[in-house]
C-alpha cells in the first residue's frame, strides 16, 4: 500500500505535484482503518476513533517514503496523536548471566515516546489493550486459591502497565479518548492508581470518552468483589480538603463513559457529571459485583446528573436492594431524561430490572433491549414478566390473572400434523374495557430486542400491545410464546393487532422453537397480522442450525415477505472440526462434570459465597 523506498523520478511524478494540503488530507485518511469515515460535524458527538496496531503504523511508514513526505508527516501533529499500546510492544531478548543464557522480556517504549513528542499539543487518542489470548482466566485472589496450579502470569504485567502510565499521565491534559482493556484486575488497578491522583487534582479538561473494561464477566457474579485486597482505593475517590467540595469539575467535556467490571466512587462520578459543561450522552455500567454497585440513592444521583443522556446501558450493574424490600415503593421519583433514545437493561434479578425502569422518565426512547443477564448455569429462572408489564402499562402485575381483565389473551398455535396448515385457536376471554390513552413507559419505541426473557403469555401481550410504532423486533433465545403474542387478537378485542407497524422480525438462538413453529413464522404470521389491518412483514431473518435450516428453507413464505434463513453452523464449522465432532458434543451433558455449565471450582466457590452472603 505504501512505497518503501525513494523513487528517483518522484520529483516528476504526478503525486509530487499535489499541494501540501491535499497530501495532508490523504495522509489523514491513511491513518483510518478500512471502511471508517472521518468525523463530521453531524456525527461529532458519537464519533469514536478506531485505533489498532495497523493505523498507528501509518505515519511511521509514510515518513520513510521521501524527504517531502517526511516533512509533511512530521508537521502534521494529529497523525501522531493516536497511541495503541498492546502486548506486541513486549520484546524478548537473550541475556547471559553467570554463564547461562536467559530470555528477558521488556517493554519497548520507543513508539510511545515518539508519538508523544511528535504529537506536540494535539489531543491524544489512547488505546491500552493488554488482553492476552492465551490467558486461562486464572487470577490471584479470585476464586479458590490452588497452590498446585498457581495463576499463569499475563504477558503484559502490572509493572509494564506502571511504565506506560508514567509516560502517559504527564500528558493528562491532552487526553481526548482513553480506552483500557485488561484481563486481570491487578493491571487495571495499577493503571487507575496512577491516574487517580492526577485526575482528581488536575482534572482531564479534554477527555471526551472514557472506557474501562475488565474482560472477565464471570467474576462479576460473585457477591463480593475479587480480589478483595485490591478493592480500593476506588477510582475517582477524593482525599484531603477538596473531598468535601461540591464542585468537582474534573471531566468538563466527557460525553461517553463505559465501565465494565470497573467500579468508581459513585458519589464523585455524580458530582463530576453535574459540573460538566457539555453533558454526558452515553453511559454504560456493566458486570459489577454486588458489593461495588451503586446504591439506590447513588444511582438516582447519577441519573439526575446526566439530563443530556441519549444512550443508557445497565447490565448486571443496577442498584442492589435487600430482598425483604422487594415490594416496597421507591424513595425517588423518576428522573426526567427526555433526550434518552437508546436503553439496554440486562437484569440479574427482577427487582434490579424493575428498579432501573422505575427511575427512568424517558418518553422519547426509540430503541430498547431487555436481557436476562443471569449466570448461564444458574438453575433458577428469573421471571421477567413484571418488566414487560411495566413497559406496557407502567404497572407491575403479580400474576396472569391480573392481566386478563385489561388485555386480550394470546393466541395458541395448535399442531394439526401439517406444517403448512397450522391452525390458530383463540381462548375465550372476559370483556375488555374501552381502550384508553397509552400509559406505556416508552410509547415511541421503534426497535426492540428481547434476549432470553422468561415470561408467561399475558405480560408479553401487554408489552406488544403498547408498541404501536414498533418497526423492528429481534427475539434472541425466546420461546414461541413471544411470537404468539404478535398474532392478532380475537374479533371484538381491543387493540386488534399488536405492533401494527412491525416491518421486520429476526429470530436468533431458536433452540426452543420447533420446525413447525418456524414454518408458522414464515408462512402464517404475516398473513394473520395483515388480515387485522397491520402492515405486512417485509423481512424475516431466522438463524438456526444446519439441520433445521434445510427444513425451514423449503417452507413457503407469506406473499411480499422476504425470508432469510441463516445457518449458525456455517461460521463455526471450521473451528468445531478442530475441537470435537458433533456426535461427541451431543454425548456430553452440559451439567455433568466437564460440561459447559459444570465448573466444579467455580460452582464451589460461588455457591459458598452465596450461602455466606
Amino acid at each position: 500500500m505504501y512505497a518503501s523506498h525513494f523513487n528517483r523520478d518522484s520529483t516528476t511524478s504526478p503525486i509530487s505535484k499535489l499541494p501540501v494540503e491535499l497530501l495532508s488530507e490523504i495522509f489523514t485518511l491513511c491513518a483510518l482503518p478500512a471502511g471508517q469515515p472521518s468525523s463530521t460535524v453531524e456525527d461529532e458527538e458519537c464519533y469514536l476513533p478506531v485505533i489498532n496496531s495497523e493505523t498507528v503504523r501509518a505515519p511511521f511508514i509514510l515518513s520513510r517514503v521521501n524527504r517531502r513526505w517526511r516533512d509533511i508527516v512530521l508537521s502534521q501533529s494529529s497523525l501522531w496523536a493516536s497511541l495503541c499500546i498492546t502486548a506486541e510492544l513486549i520484546q524478548d531478548s537473550d541475556c547471559t548471566f553467570t554463564g547461562a543464557s536467559q530470555k528477558l522480556s521488556s517493554l519497548n517504549t520507543s513508539h510511545i515516546t515518539s508519538c508523544l513528542q511528535r504529537s506536540r499539543r494535539a489531543p491524544l487518542n489512547i488505546l491500552i489493550d493488554v488482553r492476552d489470548p492465551e490467558w486461562n482466566f486464572s487470577e490471584t485472589g479470585v476464586g479458590l486459591d490452588d497452590a498446585d496450579s498457581p495463576p499463569i502470569p499475563t504477558l503484559f504485567s502490572s509493572d509494564n502497565m506502571a511504565i506506560v502510565m508514567s509516560l502517559l499521565v504527564p500528558h493528562l491534559s491532552r487526553w481526548r479518548h482513553l480506552t483500557i482493556l485488561t484481563d486481570t484486575w491487578v493491571s487495571m488497578h495499577t493503571a487507575l492508581s496512577a491516574i487517580n491522583p492526577a485526575i482528581t487534582s488536575l482534572g482531564a479538561p479534554c477527555l471526551e470518552s472514557l472506557t474501562l473494561m475488565r474482560c472477565n464477566d464471570f467474576v462479576s457474579f460473585s457477591p463480593q468483589f475479587q480480589p478483595q485486597d485490591l478493592k480500593g482505593p476506588t477510582f475517582m475517590s477524593r482525599f484531603g480538603p477538596e473531598a468535601s467540595s461540591q464542585d468537582f469539575g474534573i471531566l468538563p467535556k466527557l460525553k461517553q463513559l463505559s465501565l465494565r467490571g470497573v467500579h468508581v466512587d459513585w458519589d464523585s462520578l455524580a458530582a463530576a457529571m453535574r459540573a460538566s459543561t457539555v453533558g454526558l450522552t452515553s453511559l454504560e455500567l456493566a458486570s459489577h459485583c454486588s458489593d461495588v454497585r451503586p446504591s439506590n440513592d447513588q444511582f438516582h444521583a447519577i441519573l439526575q446528573s446526566v439530563p443530556t443522556l441519549r444512550r443508557l446501558v445497565i447490565t448486571g450493574s443496577g442498584p442492589e436492594s435487600p430482598e425483604d424490600l422487594e415490594d416496597a415503593p421507591l424513595d425517588h421519583d423518576p428522573v426526567p431524561l427526555h433526550h434518552l433514545q437508546n436503553v439496554t437493561i440486562g437484569y440479574r434479578t427482577a427487582l434490579e430490572g424493575r428498579t432501573v425502569l422505575q427511575l427512568l422518565d424517558a418518553p422519547n426512547v426509540k430503541s430498547l433491549t431487555l436481557e436476562d443477564a443471569t449466570y448461564p448455569g444458574d438453575p433458577e429462572e428469573i421471571n421477567g414478566g413484571s418488566l414487560l408489564a411495566y413497559v406496557g402499562c407502567r404497572k407491575f402485575k403479580g400474576n396472569d390473572s391480573d392481566f386478563r381483565v385489561e388485555y386480550p389473551p394470546p393466541l395458541v398455535a395448535v399442531d394439526t400434523g401439517s406444517k403448512q396448515n397450522s391452525c390458530i385457536h383463540r381462548r375465550k376471554s372476559s370483556a375488555v374495557p374501552s381502550c384508553e390513552e397509552s400509559n406505556a413507559a416508552f410509547p415511541l419505541l421503534e426497535n426492540v430486542t428481547l434476549k432470553c426473557v422468561k415470561s408467561s403469555p399475558w405480560p408479553l401481550r401487554t408489552f406488544f400491545n403498547a408498541l404501536p410504532r414498533l418497526q423492528h423486533l429481534e427475539l434472541i433465545g425466546m420461546s414461541m410464546q413471544a411470537v404468539q403474542a404478535l398474532v392478532p387478537c380475537a374479533p371484538g378485542s381491543l387493540p386488534t393487532c399488536p405492533c401494527p407497524q412491525l416491518r421486520s422480525l429476526c429470530i436468533r438462538n431458536s433452540e426452543q422453537l420447533q420446525v413447525r413453529d418456524l414454518d408458522f413464522i414464515i408462512g402464517n404470521l404475516g398473513a394473520e397480522r395483515q388480515s387485522k389491518g397491520a402492515c405486512g412483514l417485509r423481512e424475516v431473518d431466522i438463524h438456526v442450525d444446519a439441520a433445521r435450516a434445510a427444513c425451514v428453507a423449503a417452507s413457503p413464505g407469506s406473499p411480499g415477505t422476504r425470508v432469510n434463513i441463516y445457518s449458525d453452523d456455517e461460521d463455526d464449522s471450521d473451528d468445531d472440526e478442530d475441537y470435537m465432532s458433533e456426535e461427541d458434543a451431543m454425548d456430553i451433558d452440559p451439567f455433568s462434570p466437564g460440561g459447559a455449565f459444570n465448573d466444579p471450582i467455580f460452582d464451589q466457590y460461588y455457591s459458598t459465597q452465596a450461602i455466606s452472603h
